[in-house]
Parts: structure tokens; sequence; C-alpha cells
């Protein structure tokens, strides 16, 4: 699985858990809610992005959701990071 497939595969099981669109999640993660429908569309994102990003579902990861299990998840930087973003 690319990066790019597994930022993907995470921000799907974000929005699940969350119940909340791609184009919110591309505004909380990325400040921009249609960056990943760029991305999705061949648009190019950097690897320092992707890592950004995965670094930031793990730190805000919904409780009892579940993380994919083909994807790596950086360590949280603190368990008081994980938020109810919505």
């Amino acid at each position: 699985m690319s990066q790019i497939e597994s930022m993907f595969a995470v921000a799907t099981a974000f929005g699940e858990a969350r119940q909340i669109g791609e184009a919110r999640i591309s505004t909380i993660v990325f400040n921009d809610g249609r960056r990943l429908k760029r991305v999705r569309e061949g648009a190019d994102i950097g690897a320092r992005s992707i890592e950004k990003a995965l670094q930031w579902f793990s730190d805000h990861w919904p409780v009892g959701a579940e993380w994919p299990s083909d994807v790596p998840r950086p360590e949280p930087h603190a368990p008081e990071a994980q938020s109810e973003v919505a």
C-alpha cells in the first residue's frame, strides 16, 4: 500500500468514526477543504504532508475506533491530544 493509499485509508476510517465527510476532514487536517479531493484526482502531495497528516490522525484518533490494520500507526504524541474533533 502506498503512502497516499495509507493516508486515504486512515482518513476514511476517521471520517466513518466521526461521521464527517472528506471535505471536513481535509479542512481539519490540511486547512484546505479540497486538498484530499485534489490528491484523489491525481494532484501531488509531499511525503512530509502525508507524514504530518498521519501523525495528526494518530494524535486525534477517536477513542474506540479501529485504526486500519494494514497501516502502521505513528505513536501518538500525548494521550491528551486525542480530542472530540468534528
